[in-house]
């Protein structure tokens, strides 16, 4: 025992000396990646590899730091990140998918792995609690609503169109088996992955009008829809007198006065058909739309799973949504082939597991489509 007791007092040198040299370690590397990025500077970047890298020009990226830099709080360390690093390290992310330790080893924005978690958070935050209420907001005045609903017709020939909404997925890692709030199994959508099931609206322009990302997987389209305060205004909306506005869904969601949707079996050549076609060819813009969110923030794509817990993810989801209209606002295109196209997204035209609305809604919602189609398509 006392021979025992004499081996660990000697390994205690050992391990201590262990404990210095990690530390030295990380001070090195510390001191290397700052080093490293005062060395450069990423809006010396040729413009095309900038936009590559970080998914926004450098004019606009200068100006998302105008915006948020004043509420990013005050340098405290001389050590502490640069505010712009923090949303270069962000942009970074959110455009390439790649995960954090990747983004990390990136000469133009060489920071540790917490460093990354920590902007990430941060920038995703105040981009969510500052500029998404300014840059995605549902119409809800007569000017706003004509605005839209002419730029649906201009393009699709379809009248009293307000936006188009579908469902999409994000997948995420499996929340915490201990998390009573957001128990795994409520993130197991049907195709069997952990995801969030996020609800988008958009014009005919793939400007996002709404944006929902606070439910899970296993969620149906059109429940989530059922219980928005977007469903609220629209009844409201119409109560009042307003039945010429429309959302444009697919057969996943149930026909309501102020959503149009898809007749399940129509005649060859009739004009039930003939309105499918046209409801078909509007609801293009948001399938362009999620094409372009995830083509341009890749961390969104299928199989690019998020590994943050839920609400977190939700924001990452937000920020993305917002700086994609900040993006469109900002005529920054994006390539064709940067364009996602994912199959099976959301509940598509599946009507499996839909919640219809009330028995009188449906009437209503009935009534108002083949008004529309006696007004618009028979003639």
């Amino acid at each position: 025992m006392q021979n025992n007791f004499n081996n660990e007092i000697n390994n205690i040198p050992v391990f201590i000396y262990g404990l210095l040299e990690e530390d030295e370690r990380r001070n090195y590397m510390g001191i290397y990646r700052k080093q490293l990025r005062d060395s450069q500077n990423p809006f010396e970047m040729p413009e095309v590899e900038f936009i590559k890298t970080f998914r926004l020009n450098q004019d606009l990226t200068r100006i998302l730091i105008e915006w948020l830099e004043p509420h990013a709080g005050i340098r405290r360390r001389t050590t502490k990140l640069p505010f712009y690093l923090e949303v270069l390290a962000t942009l970074n992310f959110l455009g390439t998918g790649s995960y954090q330790h990747s983004v990390g080893s990136c000469t133009w924005v060489a920071m540790s792995q917490p460093a990354i978690s920590r902007s990430l958070k941060k920038v995703c935050r105040l981009v969510t609690g500052l500029l998404m209420p300014e840059w995605i907001k549902f119409p809800t005045t007569m000017e706003e609503k004509t605005a839209i609903k002419g730029g649906f017709y201009e393009k699709f020939g379809f009248r009293g169109a307000i936006g188009c909404i579908d469902g999409t997925h994000v997948e995420i890692i499996t929340p915490p088996i201990t998390d009573v709030d957001h128990p795994p199994h409520v993130y197991i959508d049907r195709n069997g992955v952990h995801s969030i099931n996020v609800m988008l609206i958009c014009d005919s322009n793939c400007k996002i009008l709404a944006c929902d990302a606070r439910f899970p997987g296993s969620v149906h389209d059109s429940a989530i829809f059922r219980v928005s305060d977007i469903r609220n205004h629209l009844r409201m909306c119409f109560e009042n007198g307003d039945d010429t506005s429309w959302l444009i869904g697919d057969s996943g969601y149930g026909q309501e006065p102020w959503l149009f949707t898809p007749i399940p079996v129509v005649a060859p050549g009739s004009p039930q058909e003939r309105y499918n076609q046209l409801l078909r060819s509007t609801r293009n813009p948001i399938e362009r739309t999620n094409g372009m969110l995830k083509g341009r923030f890749r961390c969104l794509i299928k199989h690019r799973v998020l590994h943050f817990h839920p609400v977190q993810a939700a924001y990452i989801i937000y920020a993305a949504s917002t700086l994609h209209n900040i993006a469109l606002w900002a005529n920054l295109a994006l390539e064709e082939d940067e364009i996602v196209v994912e199959n099976d997204e959301g509940n598509g035209d599946n009507a499996v597991g839909i919640v219809e609305p009330e028995q009188n809604c449906f009437n209503l919602g009935r009534a108002a489509r083949e008004n529309y189609i006696r007004r618009n398509i028979i003639q």
